[in-house]
């Protein structure tokens, strides 16, 4: 699949997860909404597919609130994208980083703490343990992009973090409520 396919496949299995949730809990959308912590707004926008990815916020916030784990969501969401990382030597220059994602990963990940050996988790590292295109990378690191939640999920996996530990402390104390 090229990545406009994924993106689609994406899109249509968290229209299908959110479905899911809404029936397994038994709830209205707008209950449902309330539940999760998500506008009505949102909610109609993933049903009605318009939305042009899957947001970070909504996946953490619909799996978490609805009483799922970041790995069920993950399996349900993507099995159609592989998580495997690749390995790299460490050998890295040091590169700044200007958005708030960037920034986070710099404070929270790339240090030289004992548990985080300096460079072991630097931008060059990440992508070239996720293969997530530099392009890409930078963007979500140094511009305006954010990350999708399969490309936070294998940067998790890249920093050593259980799925979910470092995207809830990213959504619940960095970023801002949608709706």
């Amino acid at each position: 699949m090229d990545a406009i396919e994924l993106l689609k496949q994406d899109l249509k299995n968290f229209k299908a997860y959110l479905l899911s949730r809404i029936s397994l809990l038994g709830l209205t959308h707008e209950n449902f909404a309330k539940k999760v912590n998500i506008s009505k707004g949102e909610i109609s926008k993933i049903l009605n597919n318009n939305r042009q990815g899957v947001s970070l916020t909504s996946f953490y916030l619909i799996a978490v609130n609805s009483g799922d784990t970041i790995e069920n969501a993950r399996d349900y969401i993507y099995p159609h994208r592989k998580f495997n990382l690749k390995k790299v030597k460490i050998d890295t220059k040091e590169k700044k980083s200007i958005n708030k994602f960037g920034l986070y990963m710099k404070e929270n990940f790339d240090s030289d703490t004992i548990e985080y050996v300096g460079g072991k988790n630097s931008f060059d590292i990440i992508q070239q343990k996720t293969g997530i295109e530099e392009k890409r990378l930078k963007d979500i690191y140094y511009k305006t992009g954010a990350p999708e939640p399969f490309e936070f999920l294998l940067i998790e996996k890249a920093v050593g973090k259980k799925p979910g530990e470092m995207m809830k402390d990213y959504v619940e104390n960095r970023v801002i409520k949608i709706g």
